[in-house]
């Protein structure tokens, strides 16, 4: 997907330089669903990485409530480390599109030398 919204960019000149309003409109209608793509994959993975993380949110506080009989004092510890995990993993969906998108560029820099 990175990579059409990518093929997508390099056109642009080329879709000016024609001045034709009906291929702008179309360009930008193009690009507007290239967009949208990412961005509904996006949310799926964050929306998935988030019902991950309440499940194992979840199973660790009934095993370190329930099981393992721990006093307030290490429960407070576990939900506050686990609590920590959570909110840095919730970056994931977001650093991997970047990624994505920089392997594509990077590959098309690499093609450009060659």
């Amino acid at each position: 997907m990175q990579s059409t919204l990518h093929d997508s960019y390099e056109e642009t000149f080329e879709v000016f330089s024609t001045r034709d309003p009906e291929r702008v409109c179309s360009y930008y209608a193009e690009l507007a669903r290239s967009q949208q793509k990412i961005a509904d994959w996006g949310a799926m993975s964050f929306g998935l990485m988030r019902s991950v993380l309440l499940v194992i949110f979840l199973v660790v506080l009934y095993i370190s409530i329930d099981l393992d009989d721990f006093s307030t004092g290490n429960i407070y510890s576990i939900v506050a480390y686990l609590w920590t995990f959570v909110t840095s993993s919730e970056y994931l969906p977001e650093l991997l599109e970047s990624w994505t998108s920089l392997k594509d560029i990077s590959k098309r820099l690499k093609a450009e030398k060659v």
